[in-house]
């Protein structure tokens, strides 16, 4: 389920990469519209978004950032994606304290599940600090982990935060850039972004296959 999102995400990539490169007129005339509608539905609605992408991992953060950026620039995209960010991870923890490894893995899928633990077992606490810095990748199935091995609340607030901080600073700021990029018609900056984005999910899908044979192996 979890490679054929990525997959997916890949495509969707892949088809803005060529009507970006084919149609650039349309494609702005598009951009300028989602960021008027993201700035019609406000700040509030905007920090709701944030919340649920935590919880529904295949809504992404970085995507919704971005448009935050455009829309709401640097500083307000950056505080409520924060905000929004840690919201949604502390709910997903809460979920995997109070219900445990039976919800959990009918939310998320036993296989995913089994390799979070794995990760876990090799590298403790300090997974949840180095997930958050990967990009494209859900974090929801950490915070689950973390509430279900009862990870003290204030260790994975504080390993969540230091790690988010970075990521919402990052693509707000990337937001603001190429919001204002396409308002004078340039979209190099979104180009890079695209394509490096492309590649980052091809990876992830190589690394997710691996890790899959391997569980598949052991069993």
């Amino acid at each position: 389920m979890q490679i054929n999102t990525k997959l997916l995400a890949s495509l969707i990539v892949l088809s803005i990469l060529i009507i970006l490169n084919t149609y650039p007129r349309i494609f702005s005339h598009w951009f300028i519209q989602i960021q008027e509608a993201v700035l019609k539905g406000g700040i509030l609605l905007f920090l709701l978004v944030m919340i649920i992408q935590s919880i529904v991992s295949v809504i992404p953060a970085e995507a919704v950032l971005i448009l935050g950026g455009s829309a709401f620039g640097f500083l307000l995209s950056s505080a409520m994606g924060t905000i929004g960010l840690m919201m949604g991870a502390l709910i997903n923890y809460a979920i995997g304290l109070k219900f445990g490894k039976p919800i959990v893995e009918k939310l998320i899928g036993r296989l995913e599940l089994e390799k979070v633990e794995k990760f876990f077992d090799k590298h403790g606490a300090k997974i949840i600090f180095v997930f958050r810095f990967i990009p494209w990748v859900s974090f929801d199935v950490v915070s689950y982990f973390s509430g279900i091995t009862g990870i003290p609340a204030t260790v994975f607030m504080v390993a969540t935060l230091i790690g988010t901080i970075p990521r919402t600073l990052f693509y707000s700021y990337l937001g603001e850039k190429i919001g204002s990029d396409i308002e004078r018609g340039e979209t190099s900056l979104l180009n890079y972004l695209l394509l490096a984005t492309l590649l980052v999910i091809i990876v992830v899908i190589i690394i997710s296959e691996k890790s899959n044979r391997g569980c598949s192996g052991e069993a």
